[in-house]
């Protein structure tokens, strides 16, 4: 309490002009503090709230990615499973028996060849064309082929012929496992 009595003292001795420069001295100083701590604050309030806007994009995208791999494993056990009810399955065996049942012939050339999907899965890819075709033909043939789980249509390019007959450039796939299903 001493100290404080001297401060004042003190203060009311000094002269006005010298006492005024003090007073508007410690005002800017404390002025000065203060929107140093304002500015400060606001500073990481900012980055506080970009960081917040970060962590929920980044959320999203996790939400997103773990979806989409759930659906990716889902589509990879179907595949299993279609893989597994149809053990010993044969593209170049399919097709020949496939070509017989909807009575078509296939130009030569066609035998199947193995593409590398992931490290789980390859592609036995089987390119055919066939010519002088109808429009019902190509039709029929792509109902029975959308009946089979494990053959899908990977490309299908038709050309028209002058006499009212279709070429088309069929190409079939199928997924084989890279190791055996446990």
């Amino acid at each position: 309490m001493d100290a404080i009595n001297k401060f004042a003292t003190y203060l009311q001795d000094l002269p006005r002009k010298k006492f005024q420069q003090y007073l508007l001295l410690s005002i800017g100083g404390i002025a000065l503090a203060t929107g140093l701590f304002i500015y400060i604050i606001h500073q990481k309030k900012a980055s506080l709230i970009q960081y917040t806007i970060n962590l929920g994009k980044l959320s999203e995208k996790s939400a997103t990615i773990i979806g989409q791999n759930r659906k990716m494993m889902l589509e990879e056990q179907h595949i299993r499973d279609i893989i597994e009810k149809n053990k010993g399955f044969s593209m170049a065996s399919f097709f020949e028996q496939f070509c017989r049942e909807q009575n078509i012939a296939p130009e030569a050339g066609w035998e199947p060849h193995i593409e590398p999907v992931n490290d789980r899965f390859d592609e036995v890819i089987l390119p055919a064309t066939f010519k002088n075709q109808t429009t019902k033909n190509l039709i029929a043939i792509l109902s029975a082929l959308a009946q089979k789980d494990i053959v899908t249509i990977k490309e299908l390019r038709i050309r028209t012929q002058p006499d009212r007959k279709i070429t088309f450039d069929l190409t079939l796939a199928s997924k084989k496992l890279k190791i055996p299903v446990d």
